[in-house]
This record gives structure tokens, sequence and C-alpha cells, in this order.
């Protein structure tokens, strides 16, 4: 007998749950990344908070370059929270992607299984009715060969 559709599918269901695992753990090392990212930004920020606040305590009696350099840094500090912010929002933009992606693959395997349930389910129906048929057949020929014994 020739292999069953449901058994046939799970080859498809195989490739379909290696495409979902690759695709979850993509997105579990990025969400790795990204929490790095933020936790990057947070120190960045509270850096920032810090060394205002120290600096803050120390501007009686500064001198002009003092004044200049200590306004450059703060500058600068600005402007990397401004990128890392710029970074995170991109990577949790990318973030959406991956988890759509992987939605996607899980629900395709789900579909595939479903499938291979119903599947299983037609060849059983099927089973049984050949089984039927071949009791039917055999109940015919007993009683043609009652009926000549007779």
């Amino acid at each position: 007998m020739a292999e069953s559709r449901a058994k046939r599918m799970q080859v498809v269901l195989t490739l379909a749950q290696k495409q979902e695992d690759e695709a979850a753990n993509k997105l579990s090392q990025f969400r790795e990344q990204l929490a790095q990212e933020q936790r990057q930004l947070v120190e960045l920020r509270d850096y920032a908070t810090q060394y205002l606040h120290a600096q803050g305590a120390l501007r009686e009696g500064i001198l002009a370059h003092e004044l200049i350099n200590y306004s450059s840094f703060i500058h600068r500090l600005n402007e990397a929270c401004t990128e890392q912010e710029a970074k995170v929002a991109r990577m949790t933009k990318l973030l959406d992607s991956l988890q759509q992606q992987w939605r996607v693959k899980h629900q395709k395997r789900k579909s595939i299984e479903e499938l291979i349930v119903r599947l299983q389910h037609e060849d059983e129906l099927i089973a049984d009715k050949r089984l039927q048929k071949e009791l039917d057949e055999l109940s015919a020929q007993q009683l043609l060969r009652q009926r000549d014994t007779n």
C-alpha cells in the first residue's frame, strides 16, 4: 500500500517546524540585542544626568575654556543619547517585523498540523470503508456458499 497523505505531509511539517524554530531563535537573539541597547541607552542617560549634576555644582569660578569644553561635552553626550534612541527605535521596528515573521511561520506550522489531522481522519474513514466493503464481500461469499451447499 502506498504511503498515506498524512505521512507524506510529515516531511512538510518537519520543514515548517524547522523554519519556525529558526525564526524563534532569531527573534530571541534579537530581543537580547535590543535589551542590551536599551540598557546602554539608560546607562548613557544616567551618566549624562550624573555629569550634569556633578559639573553644575562646580560652575562657580570656572574658566571660559573649561566652560566651552563642558558645553561641548554635554552636546556630545546629548548627541550620543539621540543616536542611541534612534538605534533603539530602529531595532524596535525590526523586532516587530521579526515577530510578525515568526507568527506567520508559527501559523503555517499549525495549519500543516491541522491538515495532517484531517488527512489522518480521512485515511481512517477510507480504511473503515475498505474494511466494511471486504466484510460485506466475505459475507456475500459465505451466503453464496451456504446456498450452494443447501
